[in-house]
């Protein structure tokens, strides 16, 4: 029997729900999971873990006592990421050393510097690769026990050992001299930034701040991970439903508000009236729900596109993941993409800037043109003869920064962002909502998932 009265009533099916739901379970609270369909995060947040991320789950596990993360290696595969800026390949996903090395090759100007040497005997590559793995777990460590979150970029920085800290300062240096460079470097310096922050920090942007580049570097020459996210949070959800909490796999039917609070809903299985006292959205971007969130950040989504080919695809493009952007891009309604390749078909997920209304029908065609030209300009040895089409838009949400001085900052944020979700149940009457709490990318840091995680964390403390 479901039980009508409840703390809280949790809408988002991710592992990141999950971790907020046993936290105030193992505290007492009664909590309601929701998975409605309308509300989640989409592919990007869910498939992909560089070792700062799977470092912080395992800690998460170790301190809090939780199996599925302490044993998180048991969701991961090892994966590599081919980034293409403009025709320039550059594949990263292995060891540290092995991405380090592959950037000074592909980019020398950006990435080596006086101490990058030769970095080629054993000891070297050893030592490397064991500075990284140590950091990462040293790191997550300290940034887990903090209580004060705006104490998260100083430890960040001092924990870095001296042997890589210099490699990032020369990377972090290009930021402020992009005057000095040419044409052609500066183009292919912006175009790589802004791809890598949207691919791993959710961040449509040219520059950053002092420790969003800091993230965004040791990301670069992480490890990379897929993720078994279906799996991981099967498993969380027993925790959770051991614990005495509800899960429910079905749409709110049924909001109702009274002086700016959620009073109760009703769901599609119509069980009666539940009431909650908070209720709080883990996620992207409501969509089809009676509110709306405050936010005066400019946004993209993602537009799904599954491809299937006449004939099987060669070798070298089978199970691969490529993400593409180049220089004429940047800025542009269409800045990127990332696309897994099958064994005779693809899978795409279109970075597009956020267009209230918009209709797939509306851009269909527009689309697939876009897309046979790149793979036309990546691949023009392959012929892709598209025999069937579907599209869709996802869930994800990249935030644009233009702060294009933000390198002279150096916390991730200029303040804390708190986003008000608003009553949307009648035209042009938005009232703020005072028990409805939202968790997802408007709301956190521009560090991809490791935001989101030390964001949870401070919240599950707290509420």
């Amino acid at each position: 029997m479901l039980n009508k009265n409840i703390d809280y009533a949790l809408v988002g099916h991710n592992f990141i729900t999950f971790l907020l739901s046993i936290g105030l379970l193992n505290r007492g609270k009664k909590v309601l999971v929701l998975d409605d369909d309308r509300f989640n995060y989409g592919d990007f947040f869910t498939n992909s873990l560089t070792l700062l991320d799977v470092e912080f789950l395992r800690t998460w596990g170790d301190l809090g006592d939780l199996s599925p993360l302490k044993n998180i290696d048991n969701y991961l595969s090892p994966q590599s990421v081919y980034f293409y800026v403009g025709k320039k390949q550059i594949v990263l996903g292995d060891t540290p050393l092995r991405n380090y090395r592959e950037l000074c090759r592909k980019f020398p100007n950006l990435f080596m510097n006086d101490k990058s040497g030769s970095l080629s005997n054993q000891n070297e590559v050893m030592d490397f690769n064991n500075f990284y793995n140590n950091f990462c777990s040293k790191v997550t460590h300290s940034i887990f026990q903090e209580k004060n979150s705006s104490k998260v970029s100083k430890l960040f920085e001092t924990s870095i050992p001296a042997e890589l800290l210099n490699h990032f300062q020369h990377f972090f240096s290009h930021f402020a001299n992009k005057d000095g460079m040419n044409e052609v470097d500066r183009s292919e310096f912006n175009a790589l930034i802004f791809m890598t922050r949207g691919f791993f920090q959710n961040r449509l942007s040219t520059t950053g701040s002092r420790s969003e580049i800091m993230h965004l570097f040791f990301s670069l020459i992480s490890p990379y991970f897929k993720l078994d996210h279906e799996r991981l949070i099967h498993d969380l959800l027993e925790v959770h439903q051991k614990a005495g909490g509800e899960f429910k796999k079905l749409n709110l039917a049924d909001l109702k508000f009274q002086s700016g609070l959620v009073k109760s809903f009703e769901l599609e299985s119509f069980e009666g009236i539940i009431k909650p006292k908070k209720m709080a959205f883990i996620g992207g971007y409501p969509v089809g729900l009676p509110i709306r969130l405050k936010t005066s950040s400019v946004s993209y989504n993602c537009l799904n596109v599954s491809l299937k080919f006449n004939n099987p695809l060669p070798k070298l493009l089978k199970d691969k993941k490529v993400i593409f952007s180049s220089p004429m891009k940047i800025g542009t309604d269409r800045p990127f993409w990332e696309v897994y390749f099958s064994e005779s078909g693809a899978v795409f997920n279109i970075i597009m800037a956020k267009r209230e209304g918009t209709k797939v029908d509306f851009i269909k065609e527009r689309v697939i043109k876009l897309l046979k030209d790149d793979l036309a300009y990546l691949f023009p040895e392959y012929e892709f003869e598209i025999i069937n089409i579907e599209m869709k838009f996802t869930l994800d949400v990249f935030i644009e920064d233009k702060d294009y001085l933000a390198y002279k900052r150096i916390e991730a944020s200029l303040g804390v962002k708190i986003v008000e979700v608003l009553e949307d149940t009648a035209p042009l009457i938005f009232s703020r909502l005072k028990n409805v709490l939202y968790f997802g990318p408007y709301n956190e840091d521009a560090l991809g998932t490791f935001s989101s995680l030390i964001e949870i964390k401070r919240w599950r403390e707290s509420l």
